[in-house]
């Protein structure tokens, strides 16, 4: 393998190293269990939230929703924050899925107008 590279990826060559553990590292680093999560049709969001993932020919669409209702007092930030990271969590799927065209995203709607504007920026304010 490191003759090869050497040969025909030497900008590769020196970040090969040989892996001696028992362990298989697909199994080590988890990535059988995030492919699979790339796959779904639903992904999960840390704060509780999830994406809808659909595709077709055609078009991706992207729905947000959140998973816990906290109350009307808080239900504004709760939604931003769910957008936000959202709007991060999207952005990997996109790369994970290797997708691109048309994607429409459907956010969940906020009245604040600052918050709509720092959701499409990616989270700068």
């Amino acid at each position: 393998m490191a003759g090869f590279a050497e040969k025909f990826l030497p900008e590769v060559a020196a970040k090969l190293d040989y892996y001696p553990g028992e362990r298989p590292l697909f199994d080590l680093y988890g990535v059988e269990d995030e492919i699979q999560r790339a796959l779904e049709h639903k992904a999960q969001l840390k704060s509780g939230g999830h994406l809808v993932i659909d595709q077709t020919e055609a078009m991706t669409t992207i729905d947000v929703n959140t998973g816990a209702f906290v109350g009307h007092r808080n239900l504004e930030e709760t939604i931003f924050k769910t957008n936000l990271e959202a709007a991060h969590a999207i952005a990997r799927q996109l790369r994970l899925r290797n997708l691109g065209g048309i994607i429409i995203i459907d956010f969940i709607d906020m009245a604040d107008e600052e918050h709509k504007r720092q959701v499409l920026r990616g989270g700068e304010s």
